[in-house]
């Protein structure tokens, strides 16, 4: 099942290689079946977008414990150096030839606008970017507030491989 979802959610997820998670690291974590929540790891807790303890959708902190929800693995989320779609490298929590299909312009244009705006931001950058948006909203949802701390592009690469899925149900 969860080979069927993470191919309809377009993840990119390794399984072989243990990774330790460090300061400005994008981890996400599954929160039900078809999204995951991500966080900015600050080396003590996650800065994260989404609702809080109190209900408001904010930028927020939570402790690793609150944000992992009773989850048995996470993923850290490795960006390449040019802009494209992060590798999630899945861990377990430790406690006790391929054929592109064919773009239309506007999501050429849109890949192109991105490549130029892409930047990788390093860790403690990172963190800083999330720190600052503590107590603000205005993200759709956790997955475009972890990117854009990490690369300055807010997008949600779940939401456009579930799109992608979609469009070919639905007839127009």
């Amino acid at each position: 099942m969860n080979f069927l979802l993470n191919g309809i959610r377009g993840n990119r997820v390794r399984h072989d290689n243990p990774c330790e998670i460090e300061i400005g690291d994008v981890v996400s974590v599954e929160c039900d079946m078809l999204l995951k929540r991500y966080g900015i790891w600050t080396g003590e807790k996650f800065i994260l977008y989404g609702e809080d303890r109190w209900g408001k959708h904010s930028v927020h902190e939570e402790t690793f414990g609150n944000f992992m929800r009773g989850a048995e693995h996470f993923a850290i989320c490795r960006f390449p150096k040019r802009y494209g779609r992060p590798t999630e490298w899945s861990q377990p929590i430790r406690i006790g030839s391929i054929v592109m299909p064919q773009k239309d312009m506007v999501e050429l244009l849109d890949m192109l606008r991105k490549t130029e705006q892409y930047k990788l931001y390093p860790p403690e950058e990172t963190v800083q970017r999330a720190q600052s948006k503590l107590g603000m909203g205005g993200y759709p949802t956790s997955e475009h507030f972890a990117v854009w701390c990490k690369t300055g592009i807010a997008e949600s690469y779940e939401l456009q491989s579930l799109r992608k899925v979609l469009n070919r149900f639905i007839v127009y």
